[in-house]
């Protein structure tokens, strides 16, 4: 998939060469096929160009596109370009489009949560059929073993409804409206990684896989890249400096190292807090910081890394579709950084503070079932 941020410097190109509105849009059209959130992108990105060609782009987006969110976008970026002194002719929008139009189907669907403690999450795809309900799949997927359960059933318009709110309410995370082609695509993912692990597929998922592999598309990267840039984030230290912010967020509630990684962890600093050695507040402070880093180094594999970059990524999709831009880009600056070995001199902040979370929770859940049990020794 292109990159969006060199898509926009190609469209630039254009601009600058003098190629006319209709070859641009020509060039374009192929990245768009079933690809709204880079649509919406390039419709964003041409705001900034304050040419008449960027205005007869966008007008010609505006006729051959049915998304709103992309329309709403596009209308945006007119008003910004008029603002600027570039001339909008508003009637041209939409003059284009046919008065006889077919019956437009109802568009599929996707949604998702975030990633839990051990890398799970749940993913769900509605695909409506003309004159006979809709088919509404969930499952469960998991980064390391694949497609853990999936159930696949068919729905009226109203039961979804009915269902969709008591679904929302049951499960403990939030669930966050994503690309139906893109959930298509995770699923199938999952799939291969069951047959991978040499796991047996769920018997609703091998019944309803012709239509997952009819409504998914192909993605060589998490779809987040296809949203921002990931040159422009990279080339911007602010967005990793703020990357402890991230577990403010509920979206990384769940997320921690495992009890079995980070159990020596927590003893040590138990150790180190009821040292009899005389030691400084600020002293043990260091001393818990340097377990923290330590941990940090030992637990965090390249496979380890590999898939907490790919969560992150993930993460900052969910974030990017819910509105929250900074913190989208945080979490991609975040991954973009775990592409990297580790620097003990200089460590990944979101990993840093993951695990000082993860191990002093340990630590202090322990101190405090130590202190609610009572003790078998006779103290003189």
């Amino acid at each position: 998939m292109e990159d969006i941020g060199e898509l926009k410097r190609k469209v630039g190109a254009l601009i600058e060469e003098g190629k006319s509105r209709e070859e641009i849009f020509q060039f374009l059209s192929p990245f768009f096929q079933g690809n709204p959130g880079l649509e919406e992108g390039i419709a964003e990105g041409l705001a900034h160009f304050s040419r008449e060609t960027a205005v007869g782009v966008l007008l010609l987006m505006s006729r051959k596109t049915g998304d709103k969110k992309v329309q709403k976008t596009i209308r945006r970026s007119l008003y910004r370009l008029k603002s600027k002194g570039i001339p909008v002719v508003e009637t041209d929008v939409g003059k284009d489009r046919s008065i006889l139009r077919p019956l437009q189907t109802e568009p599929l669907q996707g949604f998702g949560t975030g990633f839990d403690l051990h890398g799970e999450r749940l993913l769900m795809l509605v695909i409506p059929h003309a004159g006979r309900g809709w088919s509404v799949m969930h499952g469960v997927v998991n980064d390391t073993r694949g497609l853990l359960n999936f159930i696949g059933e068919e729905m009226s318009r109203r039961e979804f409804r009915d269902f969709f709110d008591r679904f929302r309410e049951k499960i403990p995370l939030a669930l966050v409206e994503m690309e139906a082609s893109y959930v298509g695509f995770l699923f199938s993912c999952a799939y291969r990684l069951t047959l991978e692990k040499k796991g047996t597929p769920p018997q609703d998922y091998l019944r309803l896989k012709g239509e997952i592999e009819r409504a998914r598309r192909e993605y060589d990267r998490p779809l987040i890249y296809a949203l921002l840039s990931s040159e422009e984030i990279s080339g911007d230290e602010r967005w990793l400096d703020r990357a402890e912010e991230l577990l403010k967020d509920d979206l990384f509630a769940g997320w921690g190292i495992e009890e079995d990684l980070a159990r020596s962890y927590a003893e040590a600093i138990t150790a180190a807090q009821e040292s009899k050695l005389f030691l400084s507040q600020d002293q043990k402070q260091a001393r818990i910081e340097e377990i923290c880093l330590k941990a940090l180094m030992e637990v965090f594999s390249d496979e380890m890394r590999s898939l907490f970059k790919h969560r992150l990524e993930e993460t900052s999709y969910l974030l990017h579709r819910q509105g929250k831009e900074e913190e989208a880009r945080i979490s991609l600056s975040a991954a973009m950084d775990l592409g990297k070995p580790l620097n003990p001199i200089s460590p990944n902040p979101f990993l840093l503070q993951l695990v000082a979370r993860s191990v002093l929770a340990l630590a202090s859940e322990a101190y405090e079932k130590e202190k609610r049990e009572p003790s078998l020794i006779v103290r003189p």
